[in-house]
């Protein structure tokens, strides 16, 4: 079975390689272009040079909070293995639960901290217009 599993991984891999060469003669834009078009629509612009106090703000935040999202993750694999690995034995079975449970409220914080500051840069930008 891991013959096969790995025989399919490779296959799927090289053969992307492959198509993937011509991809900008199909598409009526380069990628890159495109990738700017898509990012000055949400919000990224690559010719801001310099941003207001609450620009550099938001930037530092969702840059942070893209950190601790990573680190939730990070945290939920690691407490998944320990659950895993516990083989019944009921003190690391608890310590995997807390550390699930203090991921996800720590999770709740951030993105809760992220809220009100989204909403405030919007309420910012209503009061300075």
């Amino acid at each position: 079975m891991k013959k096969i599993l790995c025989f399919t991984i490779s296959i799927v891999l090289l053969s992307s390689i492959f198509f993937n060469v011509n991809i900008e003669k199909v598409l009526a834009t380069s990628f890159w272009e495109g990738l700017k078009t898509t990012g000055g629509k949400i919000g990224y612009s690559s010719d801001e040079t310099s941003l207001s106090l609450p620009g550099k703000i938001g930037k530092i935040l969702s840059i942070s909070t893209i950190f601790l999202a990573v680190v939730f993750l990070g945290l939920m694999i690691y407490a998944g293995f320990l659950w895993m690995l516990a083989r019944g034995n009921e003190q690391e079975v608890e310590k995997a639960k807390n550390i699930i449970i203090y991921a996800v409220i720590g999770l709740v914080v951030v993105l809760a901290a992220y809220a009100i500051t989204r909403v405030m840069a919007i309420l910012w930008e209503e009061v300075k217009i």
